[in-house]
């Protein structure tokens, strides 16, 4: 875990949710254990605790967290089979080319109304 990058175009609850998966994928947060808390993760990360929330939503319809009314999240301990939907991070990387794309479509409609 840790700080949010400035220069990464992602949403601050996405950053966040990214790097708590990346910590339950690699072992680092193991099945079970209990993610720390919404104000400390609202401290780590410099963010407003409705941001946390959204980046534990995200975990949570991913299927790796648990979240307990009055008790935390925490990892999952068995993991649900994962459909067909695309990851976070493949969306992100979907929509960065998108936007490429859309950028150079305008690029050549300028070049070609100049004609």
């Amino acid at each position: 875990m840790g700080k949010l990058d400035p220069d990464d175009p992602r949403p601050p609850y996405r950053q966040i949710a990214d790097a708590l998966r990346s910590d339950v994928e690699s072992g680092k947060l193991a099945p079970g254990a209990q993610l720390p808390s919404l104000p400390a993760l609202s401290s780590e990360y410099g963010v407003s605790t409705g941001t946390v929330k959204s980046a534990l939503a995200v975990l949570r319809e991913a299927g790796l967290i648990v979240t307990r009314h009055g008790k935390g999240s925490y990892v999952r301990t068995r993991q649900e089979p994962t459909d067909d939907r695309p990851t976070v991070t493949e969306l992100d990387e979907l929509r960065r080319t998108v936007e490429g794309l859309v950028e150079r479509v305008e690029e050549l409609e300028r070049r070609l109304a100049d004609r």
